[in-house]
This record gives structure tokens, sequence and C-alpha cells, in this order.
């Protein structure tokens, strides 16, 4: 079961073709999956919640990919650098690049995808009453 459509990405604004949709919903799904112990797999109607942050992850993962291809990065292992811009000028043509590890972008990254998580669905519950992202298990799971 696929949390948000195609149609309904659309609807709310989203713009990627459809073959990069559906990789980054199942990213997105995924991480949803992994932080509601998959208290959603058995669900016919989903919570208005998930949607919103299912829309909200596609966003940003197709930014850090959009990001992370952007600056060619230079492989060296643990080092690699991912080059971001800092300034840029127009008539003189000059910019300015600051040099961040690879590592340390994708821990960002993942730092800003639990942050959307948690904020979208810290009070949200399955058909069951159940918090999603309740970390104790309840009867019977």
């Amino acid at each position: 079961m696929v949390y948000l459509t195609y149609t309904e990405y659309q609807e709310m604004g989203g713009t990627l073709d459809e073959a990069t949709f559906n990789e980054y919903e199942f990213e997105a799904r995924s991480l949803i999956n992994w932080y509601t112990f998959d208290r959603l797999k058995d669900e016919t109607e989903l919570p208005e919640e998930v949607k919103e942050c299912m829309y909200m992850l596609i966003r940003y993962i197709t930014d850090k990919n959009n990001l992370l291809k952007l600056g060619s990065p230079v492989v060296e292992g643990e080092n690699s650098i991912t080059p971001q811009v800092v300034s840029m000028s127009n008539d003189g043509v000059s910019t300015t690049y600051a040099q961040l590890r690879l590592a340390d972008a994708y821990k960002y990254y993942k730092a800003e995808m639990d942050d959307i998580i948690n904020k979208c669905l810290r009070t949200a519950m399955n058909s069951l009453g159940r918090k999603l992202l309740y970390r104790g298990l309840y009867p019977g799971e």
C-alpha cells in the first residue's frame, strides 16, 4: 500500500515525474514505517497527517538529492566533500564555496527528516487508537 498516490502528490503541488516520485515515495514510506514500527501496514484509511508527512518528506528528499548531485562530490572515503555556494556576485563573476564533508551532509539530512516525521506524526494515531510514534509496545504487538 502506498501512503501517498502520485495524483494526491500532484494535487498537493508536487512537480516530480511519476518514476522519480515512486522512488522517493518508497524511501519516505520506509522511513515512516521504521519510525512507526509498521503500525500503518494494515491500515485501509490513513490519517491526513501521514499524507502531509509523505509530501514533506518527498520534497525534502528531492532537495537533498538535487543538492548532492549539484556538487559532484569528490569521493575520498569518509572525507568526501560536497561544495556549497556560500556567496556569489554577478557583475564580477565571483563564487565562494564552503566545503562540507559528505558524511556530515548525510547526518544533517537524516536529522532534518527525523524532525519532519516527529513534527508531522507526534499526535497521529492509527485506526486502533495507537499513537504512531509511541516507542513502547501495545498489547498484542
